[in-house]
């Protein structure tokens, strides 16, 4: 049983959540190891492991604070989440959680919101003391969380619901559920706030919801089995990863059409970009390694070897170069 709960974990892992922080050259890309429970550190300058954390048993998702400072894994079958020091490249605590968590995020406030996969719930938690502030019935089986970048709505994908439920970080109630493909699991919000995509692994597809109408304005067909997405800081292009093709496409948000494709490695499934959109990572599970993409071209220029299930990323500005740490608003206005 233990197996079977670990593959299908494994064959959901989390697309972190990416905030968006000061353009910085020194960065560095934090890679969650499902089989080998570590937590690869990649400076992103020389693309070379420079440390590997070990973590609990079978890590899932990853997310980062605002500062860059602290990030979060989750482990579903040990019902924590163990904290990162990024400074000190270490474990410094956990926190416990009833239940599975499985998918996490973190909002401009700094609070944790985390999907349950079994409960059906999601859960506002305090980092500083893991107090479990709220919490709130969302559609079957919640994977991908994200919170939008101006820190009021939470959207998490409910694989076994095919819908996409819209929080508001206040008050934890359901602004919306709007239907979506078949397994909707990986999702990434606009920098402004104003769209989410949601990758549908059976439907092969990734729909387009609009934050404005609270409606799916568009459908994106993809490779077999999308189960990563990102979307690059000016907001341009959005990358899928279709892991049942091995690779990873890069889309002109305006069109919604691909531009490029390139090959990764095998079961490609978290997707990262840095800050300056120059580059971006791709989690490759089956061969346990990191493929460094050219975001002018789509093409893998370098293959990172991490550890046996690498599943989830998240980049951090290295300590010391965080910048202002803010989310800034696309249009200069009160965006979502």
């Amino acid at each position: 049983m233990k197996k079977i709960q670990r593959l299908i974990y494994g064959l959901m892992a989390l697309l972190f959540a990416v905030p968006v922080f000061a353009a910085n050259d020194q960065v560095l890309v934090f890679v969650v190891n499902q089989d080998a429970a570590t937590v690869s550190v990649v400076d992103a300058g020389s693309d070379e492991v420079v440390a590997s954390i070990p973590v609990a048993f079978a890590p899932a998702g990853i997310a980062v604070d605002p500062t860059g400072s602290a990030l979060y894994v989750t482990h579903p079958e040990r019902s924590e989440i163990s904290v990162i020091d990024a400074a000190a490249r270490k474990v410094v605590r956990s926190i416990k959680l009833d239940g599975t968590p499985f998918g996490i995020t973190v909002s401009r406030d700094g609070t944790l919101f985390v999907s349950d996969w079994n409960a059906n719930t999601v859960t506002a938690v305090n980092p500083a003391d893991g107090q479990v502030l709220r919490r709130a019935p969302v559609g079957h089986s919640p994977a991908g969380i994200v919170a939008s970048p101006g820190g009021s709505l939470v959207f998490v994908a409910n694989r076994e619901g095919n819908s996409l439920s819209i929080l508001n970080t206040t008050t934890l109630a359901v602004v919306a559920t709007i239907p979506v493909g078949k397994a909707p699991f990986a999702l990434t919000a606009s920098p402004d706030g104003q769209r989410v995509y949601v990758a549908n692994v059976q439907s092969a597809n990734v729909s387009v919801v609009s934050i404005k109408t609270l409606r799916t304005e568009a459908t994106i067909p993809t490779g077999p089995m999308p189960y990563g997405l990102a979307t690059s800081r000016n907001g341009e292009k959005v990358l899928i990863a279709s892991q049942g093709a091995g690779s990873v496409s890069i889309i002109d948000a305006e069109t919604l059409k691909s531009v490029a494709t390139g090959k990764v490695g095998r079961f490609p499934e978290g997707v990262a970009i840095l800050p300056d959109d120059r580059k971006a990572y791709v989690a490759n599970w089956f061969s346990g390694d990191v493929s460094v993409l050219d975001m002018s071209t789509g093409k893998e220029v370098k293959r990172i070897t991490t550890g046996g299930g690498a599943r989830a990323l998240a980049v951090v500005p290295q300590v010391g170069r965080v910048g202002d740490g803010a989310t800034p608003d696309a249009s200069g206005g009160a965006q979502p």
